[in-house]
């Protein structure tokens, strides 16, 4: 009897429900694809707004730029979201950069986000410097002209993208105010982001740094990889950058990023 009245309500109901489910979108997010002026490759550029953005018509905001965009943005924004309606931290522009149109997205972050060539790897490597040149002379111009930024930038990148991050800071440390680096791949070609020449920093940047603990036995000795990275940046990139480093408890590879995400936007955007 309890199966027969179920399907019975299931038959009367079901339909209601399921004409109620819409897929879920982040609210206040558009995609736009840009194209490199260079190489004609094209990237989804995917834009969300804080809450307050159409009503205070005058206001300028920060602007988050996030790698690997499949995956941090949502992680970004739900992390952010509490943060910034309760007023802990400012109100920021989250601008997602996600893979290269029309190839695997594991073919397009192992090429973008590594800055040497490796000829012992499968997939095409060394192409960050390309890539940092399209975030810097066609992502954050587009996202200057058509939103309402101030002069706070932030790059955000994790695993091959927190590799990404340090080459940026060491190559072009004024093009973004503040980093956060999480689980950098320092380990790529024989740790040789470490024998990189530094560019010194000179404007104040703030560089949020974040690995989980149990990374160090997964193969890579990713703790003890990034605890030199933070002593090359801290010697090398000048008096003008302040570093923070925070080594998760009981976090893995895949663990990670969710608190590095959260607790580097609250030390840099906290109120």
């Amino acid at each position: 009897m309890p199966n027969i009245l179920f399907i019975l309500m299931f038959c009367i109901f079901g339909t209601g429900f399921t004409a109620w489910a819409e897929p879920f979108t982040l609210p206040r997010t558009d995609t736009v694809l840009l194209k490199d002026k260079h190489t004609e490759n094209e990237y989804p550029i995917t834009i969300k707004l804080p809450r307050s953005y159409q009503k205070q018509n005058q206001k300028r905001y920060p602007v988050v730029y996030l790698l690997d965009a499949n995956y941090s943005l949502p992680i970004a924004s739900g992390a952010s979201r509490f943060m910034m309606n309760s007023g802990s931290i400012e109100e920021v522009i989250l601008v997602a950069v996600g893979y290269q149109k029309g190839i695997p997205g594991l073919n397009s972050r192992i090429h973008d986000y590594t800055p040497f060539v490796d000829k012992t790897w499968k997939r095409a490597t060394g192409g960050a410097k390309q890539h940092l040149n399209y975030l810097k002379q066609t992502v954050i111009p587009y996202i200057n002209t058509h939103y309402r930024t101030d002069t706070q930038k932030t790059l955000v990148g994790n695993s091959l993208g927190g590799l990404f991050v340090a080459y940026t800071l060491f190559t072009e440390p004024t093009l973004f105010s503040s980093y956060i680096i999480g689980s950098p791949s320092v380990w790529f070609k024989e740790n040789s982001i470490l024998a990189m020449t530094v560019q010194p920093a000179t404007n104040t940047t703030k560089v949020y740094i974040a690995v989980g603990e149990l990374e160090e036995s997964e193969g890579e000795k990713m703790v003890s990889g990034t605890k030199q990275l933070v002593d090359k940046i801290n010697k090398q990139s000048g008096e003008h950058v302040m570093t923070n480093l925070f080594v998760i408890p009981h976090a893995h590879h895949a663990t990670a990023f969710p608190t590095t995400a959260s607790q580097g936007l609250d030390w840099l955007y906290k109120k």
